[in-house]
């Protein structure tokens, strides 16, 4: 068996009222300075994230089984898979918590350019 299938998981399903983030993302693109790149609700997403794993740092940890300690990470490097017209890619924005929202959109905006750019 392999640890991954040991790692406990959960599952949680909630309903919100998402008005003030809809005004949010307008407010941003109505504001933006670089046309090409599009605000989505994916950095507003990330960026909550972060203040989740910050929250509840728990959740931002591994188990070393070797030792067996719960190692807590220092920074939230977070992978969000999306599609481009050469494939699936997996950019890893680091730092999240030091990031804004607008910083997380850009670095989104960077790899998908470069990911068109290179491939």
């Amino acid at each position: 068996m392999s640890l991954a299938a040991k790692v406990p998981h959960f599952h949680y399903v909630d309903e919100i009222n998402c008005n003030a983030l809809v005004e949010l993302k307008t407010a941003f693109q109505r504001i933006n300075p670089y046309p090409d790149v599009k605000h989505t609700f994916l950095p507003i997403l990330v960026k909550s994230l972060s203040m989740a794993l910050t929250k509840y740092p728990s959740l931002n940890s591994c188990f070393k089984e070797d030792s067996m300690e719960v190692i807590f990470k220092g920074s939230d490097n977070i992978e969000v898979a999306m599609a481009t017209p050469n494939g699936l890619v997996v950019p890893n924005i680091k730092n999240v918590q030091s990031l804004s929202i607008l910083q997380v959109s850009f670095q989104y905006y960077d790899c998908f350019m470069h990911t068109l750019l290179f491939r």
